[in-house]
Parts: C-alpha cells; sequence; structure tokens
C-alpha cells in the first residue's frame, strides 16, 4: 500500500505520536498486514505502542531520578521462554477460558477477569502450554476460544507459579474471534462435574489433610504446601494449598474462587491467596465414614497422580529391592497386587507386616498414592501405618492371576488408562510393513534400524519374529504387538516355517499374504494394554481368529433390521 492508501491510519497514529515518520508507520503498518494478517485499522494500538517506547527520552531539564523508560519488547511463540521478571511481553495465545468476578482494590471494588490461556494457538496437536492469567481491564476482546495477540503484558510469579498479567495500558489484538461466557461465581458444583483445568467452587469434606513442602529447582529452599483430599456424594478430589488451611479432617467447607488443575491425569484444586474457604452447614451432608466407603475405589479406577486413595487388593508377589542414591545404599519393597478388577504394581519404602511365605496377603491401604508406568497404575506406600493387613478378602475367593481376564471393548481401552489381563474383540484393518523378521539388539531387545540400536549403535542384533496390526470395533481401534510364540500360533507355523515363507514370498509379499488371510476378519486376543505420552499399544499373549457363521450373521442383520 501506499502512503495515500495508509494515510487515515498514518494521521491517527501521528495524533499520539508526532515526531514519528510517516513512511515509518506505513511500512509498519504494512508489516503487520503481510507477516501477521492483522488489518491495518487493528494494527495501529500496536504500531503507536511502539513508536511511543521508540520514541526520544524525556527533556534533560527533568531529574534523572524522575526519568522513566519502558522496557524493550520481548516477543515470544512459547510461554516456557518467559521467566518471572519479564515485561513487555509480545505473545500469540488461545484463550481456553475467561471469568469475570468483583473484588475490592484500594477501596474501590472493581470488576476483573481471569482464566486460562494457551500458546502455540495456531499448532493443532502441538505440545502447548498453560498458564492463568488475570486480565484487569476487562478487556472486550478477551473471549472464550478466540485467539489474540498479547502486547505489553507482563510476568506475575507467585510460589514458583508463573503466570500473564494482561494490564489496562496493554493492546489485544484479536486473531480469531471466540464466545464471551457467562459465569455465576460462588455457586459450588458437584465434584464429578468440575472441569480438568479452570476456576472452580465446590463444597466438601474435608477426608485428609497434611502438612508438605514443595522443593525449588534451584536449590534455594522449599515452599510449605498442605495437601488433602475432599469428598461429596460423586467423588472425590485431593487438593493443593498455598497458603494455611485452618479447618480439620472431618469438617464440611465451601472452597470458592479456587483453580482446578490436572497432575498427570488427575484434576487437583489448587487453593492460593484468592480462595475463600469458610465452614458450610447441610445436615444432610453425607458424613465421613459413608463417604469413605462410597468413594472406596479398586484397581479399574486408579488413575496417574491419584493421591490419599484407599482401597483393598490382594499381594501376590513381594521382593526387597537394594539401590544406591547419592551414594547411599537404600531399598524399597515391590510387588504385583490385584483385586477383582484387575491387576498392577505396588512399591513401599518402609517394612510392612508381610510374610513372603504368607502370600498371597489381603491388605487394606489407606492414603496411598499412584504413579503410572506406561499408563499401568503402581501404588506407592510411603509409610507402613497406611497397611492394614486383612483376614480374608471382600470379595469371594482368591485372585487367580495366570487367568484373570477383564472383556473390555475396543472404544473403552483407546479412551482408559493402561490395563493388565484384559481381553477384547475387533476386526483386523491394518498390518504394519514392518511385519515378519525383525533384528534385535542384542544387549537391549530393542529393534535395529538399518542394524543400528537407538541405544549401543551398530550391533550384529539376534533375529525374531513380531506381527504388527490394528483391530477396530467400529468406535475405536488399538495397536496390537504379537511376540514370537503368539505369531506362530496365529500362523500355524514354527519360526523355522515362518523364515521360509519370508525367504520365499520376500519382506513385502509375507505382509501382503497377511493381508489377504486376515484383512476384515474379527480376531479375539488377550494381554496387556500400555498406554503413555508416547501412545498405546496391547502386547498380546493369545491370539485367536473368530470364525464367523456368514448365514447366522445375515439372519440377525435382516432382524435387526425388521427385513423379511
Amino acid at each position: 500500500m501506499t502512503l495515500d492508501e495508509y494515510k487515515d491510519h498514518i494521521d491517527f497514529v501521528l495524533e499520539s505520536c508526532p515526531d514519528a515518520k510517516p513512511e515509518d508507520i506505513a511500512a509498519e503498518l504494512a508489516r503487520y498486514e503481510n507477516e501477521f494478517k492483522i488489518p491495518a485499522q487493528d494494527a495501529v494500538h500496536s504500531v503507536i505502542r511502539k513508536f511511543k517506547t521508540t520514541s526520544d527520552p524525556p527533556s534533560s531539564t527533568k531529574a534523572k531520578s524522575t526519568t522513566r523508560t519502558s522496557a524493550p519488547q520481548k516477543k515470544v511463540d512459547r510461554l516456557d521462554e518467559l521467566k518471572g521478571d519479564d515485561k513487555n511481553v509480545v505473545i500469540e495465545v488461545k484463550i481456553i477460558s475467561n471469568f469475570s468476578r468483583e473484588s475490592t482494590i484500594r477501596g474501590e471494588l472493581r470488576t476483573t477477569a481471569y482464566g486460562l490461556l494457551e500458546d502455540k494457538p495456531f499448532e493443532e496437536g502441538s505440545n502447548s502450554t498453560r498458564w492463568e492469567y488475570k486480565d484487569w481491564g476487562p478487556n472486550q476482546n478477551i473471549k472464550q476460544g478466540s485467539i489474540v495477540r498479547l502486547e505489553g503484558v507482563s510476568v506475575n510469579e507467585y510460589n514458583e507459579k508463573l503466570s500473564l498479567n494482561i494490564n489496562q495500558n496493554c493492546n489485544v489484538v484479536v486473531l480469531k474471534e471466540g464466545v464471551q461466557t457467562v459465569s455465576e461465581p460462588g455457586e459450588p458444583i458437584d465434584i464429578d462435574k468440575l472441569p480438568s483445568d479452570g476456576p472452580a467452587c465446590v463444597v466438601g469434606r474435608i477426608l485428609a489433610k497434611r502438612d508438605d513442602q514443595i522443593h525449588r529447582r534451584d536449590g534455594s529452599g522449599s515452599i510449605d504446601v498442605v495437601r488433602g483430599k475432599l469428598a461429596d456424594s460423586t467423588g472425590t478430589i485431593s487438593f493443593l494449598s498455598w497458603e494455611p488451611v485452618n479447618f480439620d479432617v472431618g469438617q464440611l467447607v465451601k472452597i470458592d474462587n479456587a483453580t482446578v488443575k490436572s497432575f498427570r491425569d488427575t484434576p487437583e484444586i489448587n487453593i492460593g491467596r484468592a480462595t475463600k474457604i469458610e465452614l458450610f452447614h447441610d445436615a444432610s451432608f453425607s458424613g465421613v465414614e459413608e463417604l469413605e466407603k462410597m468413594n472406596q475405589v479398586d484397581i479399574s479406577g486408579l488413575k496417574d497422580g491419584s493421591r490419599d486413595v484407599n482401597l483393598t487388593v490382594e499381594i501376590h508377589e513381594w521382593e526387597k529391592r537394594t539401590f544406591t542414591r547419592d551414594g547411599v545404599e537404600k531399598y524399597l519393597w515391590s510387588g504385583k497386587v490385584a483385586d477383582n478388577t484387575g491387576q498392577c504394581r505396588m512399591s513401599a519404602w518402609q517394612d510392612l507386616p508381610i510374610n513372603e511365605s504368607d502370600l498371597p496377603v489381603c491388605v487394606k491401604l489407606s492414603g496411598v498414592r499412584v504413579r503410572a508406568w506406561q499408563g499401568i497404575p503402581d501404588i506407592t506406600v510411603d509409610r507402613a501405618d497406611q497397611v492394614e493387613v486383612l483376614d480374608d478378602t471382600p470379595w469371594e475367593g482368591n485372585v487367580d492371576l495366570e487367568n484373570q481376564e477383564f472383556e473390555i471393548s475396543i472404544s473403552e481401552l483407546a479412551q482408559g488408562g493402561g490395563r493388565i489381563g484384559v481381553k477384547t474383540e475387533g476386526v483386523f484393518v491394518s498390518i504394519r510393513d514392518d511385519s515378519g523378521i525383525i533384528m534385535r539388539c542384542n544387549e537391549c531387545r530393542r529393534t535395529l534400524r538399518d542394524g543400528v540400536c537407538s541405544i549401543h549403535g551398530a550391533v550384529e542384533g539376534i533375529e525374531d519374529i513380531r506381527l504388527r496390526f490394528v483391530l477396530d470395533d467400529g468406535a475405536g481401534n488399538i495397536s496390537v504387538i504379537l511376540n514370537s510364540a503368539c505369531t506362530q500360533s496365529l500362523l500355524g507355523m514354527d519360526a523355522s516355517g515362518i523364515k521360509s515363507r519370508v525367504e520365499e514370498l520376500g519382506d513385502d509379499g509375507f505382509v501382503a499374504d497377511l493381508r489377504r488371510r486376515f484383512l476384515a476378519k474379527k480376531f479375539s486376543t488377550s494381554g496387556r494394554f500400555l498406554k503413555d505420552e508416547n501412545g498405546s499399544m496391547f502386547i498380546a499373549d493369545k491370539v485367536s481368529v473368530i470364525e464367523e457363521d456368514a448365514v447366522m450373521m445375515a439372519a440377525e442383520i435382516r432382524s435387526k433390521w425388521g427385513l423379511n
């Protein structure tokens, strides 16, 4: 565009920045249009801000002590690039939530807004970071779901938590419109309806509370916090308070203006300076014992990151492991536990009143925490007093680990976490080209790529047999891995026969033959389902083709649709 085409916008900028050159203003407006796709009418405030920060310093007649200069502009793409003392920041974000509230500031009743925002707003599927923000305006351009360019915001740090301050003099440029949300502050909701991220108001009974410390990453000290658990008739949730909690276990409280954040896979209430906690009176609210019983969990309901968990399990394996940390030899007890809904691992940092000769032993666990490896829960016992040995199991008989299987649909597996001892069914829809004969590292058994191990480099390797295919049930799908034994069982030939078949048909021909044999057939498979941040995979122990009667299937379809 020429100077004439930008004339109205240039005149507007010159009213605030009379020393700026018209051609420089035009160039900056053109840059916003070309680089950021922001129309000139939306960019004028940003341009004014730039020329104000680059204008001449105040007259020398003013005392140096009163001279103020703007902080240099810091443009970033990621929130992780920011530090606690950064000011005049420019960043593009997506507004995840936006809520308003009234508060008294310096004796004046003011309306402010707050919520969550996320970086990398235009990169779908990326690993974005979310921060809290406070909008002191509040700015009408900040709406839930909108993508905005924030100019001149600052970083706030409190208890090692970073957030953004959107001050009244900041510029907010809308890159994509969102919708304005309406919130009712102070209205509590049920625990099972709390969001995984966002503001929260909840009424619950305190089931657990303990003092804890969070150690600073830089080694400069620690922060005193309070951890605990709340419950209502719909569920339980852990809380983390950065302020003292002057209420006792068993008391019913209302927590307003808190924030829910997800720790691993588990939501947790964060209580800060602005959170209000007060006693709540409800004669019909369930008591501690009733809530404890109501919210007892089993292995199938464990989630990564859960704290203060109560459950009953049966210990089937238990052994002592020693390790060295910081030059000091330490030990840890670990083993396999189960109930009538599943099985997982359990670790203990103290000696438990359990003899290996007495296994299996049924125990009641109180206030334990859960961490997951590949999505499969691992129960952690920190103190011996968290374990009570029971005379009998609350279910009939002992759990048979070898034959324990739970039938779960593929869609349920795909939406949930890792599980051990599961059985599922689905249609064979795809097979990976790297199925058949593979080479493994003779040190770590990782699959070699062109004779190279990702850990040990170029190695000779050892041969192995593996199939990788996808099963689908119409509502979800999973990737399945068959080891050598399962592959031999499915194909009905031994290792030498499979190797001869691959040599006869070639790698591609062998995979094409498997596609011809199994595509669209229904499979049943049993084993372990692993799921973590890298993806999910079903490791099969058993697999078979389900032979279906075509005549019977046709009759069922006709009956379902009312056909003659």
